[in-house]
């Protein structure tokens, strides 16, 4: 009997589009399979529409991120030609150098990091899928009923739409958890204390950066300050942030952006680093990016509609890993759903299992990363003197005993194929 899968993704970022790809990518021919994409906000314009979707712009949906090694074998898997494309855009980096702020090396820590351009990332991923399945709408709801499929209702109070899998993909405010699991306050994302700034300047790269490409980040009382490549098709295309201790900003608040330049530079004034006093000089800040942690979740999904990425696991900046387990979760979920159908299970049980084994085989993956880059808080900042000092020591020597430690790890690379054929052999 004929039968069309729908699937209705929430949410056009890293983790929506990568799984939307993944699940076209592994389910079986025979399996005719519909695959839509709604997102509130069209991120070339600001404004909601319900156009198909266009390029996203380059000030949009913050500068830039780091795609480890992990995160390029996924898009590999996904399509050999994406992750070519993604990686002649990227600044290919072989290590992270630390340092003080006045410019002295604590130590280098060695870690395949691809920084790149994430608008550009976005639209890569996009424009692998056919026109027409991103819907710039914006989804007030998500019905879940026992027994019975779930329905996708419309802040336009357009028709509502009933499908067989509903994935919310929606990032840390996620409108899919919420009516998942309600508002109850440890099913939300946790204020990490900290926020990020940053941009991009059109700079030459020093030298230092083209001849040992690198993510360099700067320690001192104030905060942190990094920079590296953008992208190897522009040698004048510097990525810098500026991460600081403060309370959670306002949602909604009008920016003052002058007053976002002058406090950037109160922070990191006296730095040595020339590079960083001419990047506080052409500062041009558009945004402040709050950093969450979302809590563990006793389950990721159920009757028909699941969550991924950020919206389930939203990870703390200094595990590197937030775009790489998003792309993870979207192969893991298309390698379960064709392995099920594959076996003979019908649409609704395949789904159900899946759901499943999506929490079994990938919950416990993102708790050790998260539990790994949360083991060492924070001091309070402005740190006093000794304190800072006592910074710098820590640093120094996780820096060496985590070279060690991945030295003994490099043959226990977790993968997300392998995993998946393990699970639906029990």
């Amino acid at each position: 009997m004929y039968y069309k899968m729908k699937i209705i993704i929430v949410g056009a970022g890293l983790s929506g589009l990568s799984t939307a790809i993944a699940l076209r990518k592994f389910i079986p021919t025979s399996q005719s399979l519909e695959v839509k994409i709604y997102d509130n906000i069209n991120p070339a314009t600001g404004q909601a529409t319900e156009q198909e979707s266009s390029n996203v712009a380059t000030s949009q949906l913050g500068a830039g991120l780091g795609l480890e090694a992990n995160g390029i074998r996924v898009l590999d898997n996904l399509d050999p030609t994406l992750k070519s494309k993604v990686y002649a855009a990227g600044f290919p980096c072989t290590h992270f150098t630390w340092k003080t702020a006045g410019d002295w090396l604590l130590g280098r820590e060695y870690v395949d990091v691809l920084p790149i351009s994430r608008p550009f990332l976005i639209n890569c991923l996009q424009e692998t899928l056919p026109a027409g399945v991103v819907i710039h709408q914006k989804v007030a709801r998500v019905i879940t009923r026992q027994g019975k499929k779930p329905v996708v209702q419309f802040e336009d109070e357009s028709p509502d739409e009933t499908a067989d899998l509903v994935i919310g993909a929606d990032g840390i405010r996620s409108t899919v958890r919420r009516d998942l699991f309600g508002e109850d306050e440890k099913y939300r994302p946790q204020y990490a204390g900290i926020c990020a700034v940053g941009g991009v300047l059109d700079v030459p790269l020093p030298k230092h950066l083209l001849d040992n490409p690198t993510m360099v980040f700067y320690m001192g009382s104030t905060g942190v300050f990094g920079y590296t490549g953008l992208t190897q098709a522009d040698k004048n295309k510097l990525l810098y942030w500026s991460v600081y201790e403060t309370d959670l900003p306002g949602r909604g608040l009008k920016l003052d952006h002058d007053l976002m330049i002058q406090q950037i530079r109160e922070r990191h004034g006296d730095w040595t680093d020339p590079l960083i006093r001419q990047c506080l000089q052409k500062a041009n800040l558009d945004n402040v990016y709050p950093i969450f942690v979302m809590p563990d979740l006793p389950y990721w999904g159920r009757d028909g509609c699941v969550l991924v990425g950020d919206a389930v696991h939203a990870l703390p900046p200094r595990s590197g890993q937030g775009a790489s387990q998003a792309f993870e979760d979207g192969e893991a979920l298309g390698l379960l759903l064709s392995g099920y159908l594959e076996k003979g299970y019908d649409t609704n049980e395949a789904i159900s299992r899946s759901i499943l084994g999506l929490f079994e085989i990938r919950a416990g993956r993102v708790q050790r990363i998260r539990a790994d880059a949360m083991r060492w808080k924070d001091p309070k900042m402005p740190m006093s003197w000794l304190k800072t000092c006592g910074l710098y020591i820590t640093l120094f020597i996780l820096v060496r005993v985590n070279r060690v430690l991945s030295f003994f790890r490099r043959g226990e690379s977790w993968n997300v194929r392998d995993a998946v054929s393990k699970y639906l052999k029990r």
